[in-house]
């Protein structure tokens, strides 16, 4: 019990300081692929923020992303065309020896990233980490999570590995501190369901990697919709909009998808999560309490 009190008042010493540097809110740079037309012109304009200046998609990609776009089978919620667009330019510019995601749902995404991999210099050693906490996809409980991976593009499966049913904790046992350049979460985007992954993983992207978001304009087109008299499809939550539009550190925006990066000094993001924490919860009060107790949880990771 005294090792326990001691631990708490060594957690309150550390993070006391931290909230007298709560950081101001940065605008976001701006990115978007709307057409597979302009895909070019938008892939270089993301390798300059991404500080690879002059490199240009590889030949056979906009073919792929342009068969993937048309592909016969849509489901709800699925990463649309301009998102996989970004998500492909984006993993592909960086170049990262693996990538982890964070929701797999039907496996669609986890295969634009693989590949997006597979077409670089690097594709034998990489790899798609993908997590989810279900068994059954959420989307159609009669299949498995990531039954698509098997599906669109076989050659690609090879390079995913699907972990379910866990959470961002897993990554306890994927990956080293500092270890991750992308961080993909595309899980439960109410909030502060998406605040908590991404404290989970900040802990094992290097300092200056990105976790790139989806659906950081859901809540306000689901106003949007609502007001109109239009019937929303799926819950629409703000939770992964509220998080990207208040991130105090640079930020890429690509439209309906976004990417946030993780600053040098990683304790600066926890007055960032306490300030976004008094912000009403969109989860219920039982939920909310064993949000909160896992988000103070994960702080210690980082402070």
């Amino acid at each position: 019990m005294r090792e326990l009190r001691y631990g708490r008042r060594k957690f309150l010493r550390h993070l006391f300081p931290l909230l007298q540097k709560v950081p101001e809110i940065a605008p976001a740079e701006e990115c978007t692929f709307d057409l597979l037309a302009n895909y070019e012109v938008s892939y270089s304009r993301l390798a300059q923020l991404l500080d690879h200046s002059g490199k240009t998609p590889p030949p056979d990609e906009i073919a792929f992303l342009d068969s993937m776009a048309h592909r016969q089978t849509w489901y709800p919620g699925a990463v649309g065309p301009s998102d996989f667009f970004f998500l492909t330019a984006f993993v592909g510019i960086v170049v990262p020896p693996r990538v982890v995601e964070i929701g797999t749902s039907t496996g669609f995404s986890s295969v634009m990233i693989a590949g997006a991999l597979a077409r670089q210099h690097r594709a034998k050693d990489a790899v798609v980490d993908t997590i989810d906490i279900r068994q059954q996809c959420f989307i159609d409980e009669t299949k498995p999570t990531g039954f698509e991976i098997g599906q669109l593009v076989p050659e690609l499966s090879p390079l995913i590995r699907l972990h379910v049913p866990h959470d961002a904790t897993f990554l306890e046992e994927l990956a080293r501190p500092n270890e991750l350049e992308i961080v993909f979460i595309d899980a439960d985007h109410r909030h502060p369901r998406v605040l908590l992954d991404l404290l989970r993983v900040a802990p094992y992207v290097r300092a200056g990697g990105w976790v790139i978001l989806h659906d950081i304009r859901l809540g306000t087109i689901g106003q949007q919709m609502k007001a109109a008299g239009q019937p929303t499809p799926f819950a629409m939550p703000f939770g992964a909009q509220w998080l990207f539009e208040r991130w105090p550190f640079r930020k890429i925006d690509g439209g309906t998808i976004g990417a946030v990066q993780i600053p040098n000094e990683k304790s600066q993001v926890v007055p960032f999560a306490l300030r976004l924490m008094s912000v009403p919860f969109e989860i219920e009060e039982k939920k909310a309490d064993r949000a909160s107790a896992a988000i103070y949880k994960a702080f210690e990771k980082l402070i």
